[in-house]
């Protein structure tokens, strides 16, 4: 499968491939996007949540707080990130703890200079073996040299996670965090991507402040619920 192949959902302001983001990355040219922002699939140490419980089952590959999916090696992706993104331009990756030095180094490797590293306060805790955990963690990238942007606010972004009926997808994030990220990287119309886009948070953030959006999903049933998200915009 290849981007011209993949299936697609196109609208005004938003095209979603369905798709594994490897298998169409070479149909997007050199220098061709505005903003990446993702949270993107991570194996995490222990296992995760499951059930409400601890869980250790080895070899089980979750995306944060148990949800199982397809785990991609970070210096598989990242590469393709830093080709497609315009000169003086903005990366924004989540993770947890964990996994905040592979990141750094994949990104790193291939020549990303390391902006920032952001705080997102959930308000709520999760069990864990040790002290229970509120944070996530959000690294920024640039490509090339610092471009001005409107960076307001502090390193410490207060938000409260989707929950019950709000909530659309295990590993959703808030609208507004996102928002607040676009808004401060990006100018109207200028073309964002969510390589693993998930619910489509990414995608609502950036059309409710009139960028263009580019988002990815290999899971068939987050496809749909994104292709359903961005038709209610």
């Amino acid at each position: 499968m290849d981007k011209d192949t993949a299936t697609m959902y196109e609208t005004e302001k938003a095209t979603l491939y369905h798709a594994d983001f490897l298998n169409i990355a070479d149909g997007f040219a050199d220098g061709s996007i505005d903003l990446v922002f993702t949270d993107p699939p991570f194996e995490l140490a222990g296992g995760g949540m499951k059930n409400g419980k601890l869980n250790y089952e080895n070899g089980e590959i979750f995306r944060n707080c148990g949800f199982s999916t397809k785990y991609i090696a970070f210096n598989r992706w990242i590469p393709e990130i830093y080709r497609i993104l315009k000169n003086e331009r903005y990366f924004y990756v989540m993770t947890n703890d964990r996994n905040l030095f592979s990141i750094h180094k994949a990104c790193t490797d291939c020549n990303f200079k390391f902006c920032e590293l952001l705080v997102l306060d959930k308000k709520m805790t999760v069990p864990s073996t040790y002290y229970p955990k509120r944070a996530e963690f959000i690294l920024m990238y640039r490509k090339g040299s610092y471009r001005k942007g409107h960076f307001a606010g502090s390193t410490v972004i207060e938000e409260r996670i989707p929950r019950g009926k709000e909530k659309r997808h295990p590993t959703e994030k808030p609208v507004a965090m996102i928002e607040h990220l676009v808004r401060c990287s990006t100018q109207e119309n200028e073309v964002c991507l969510d390589p693993f886009m998930g619910s489509c948070s990414t995608g609502e953030a950036c059309i409710k402040l009139n960028r263009r959006f580019i988002g990815v999903e290999i899971e068939s049933r987050w496809f749909r619920t994104s292709q359903n998200r961005i038709k209610q915009l």
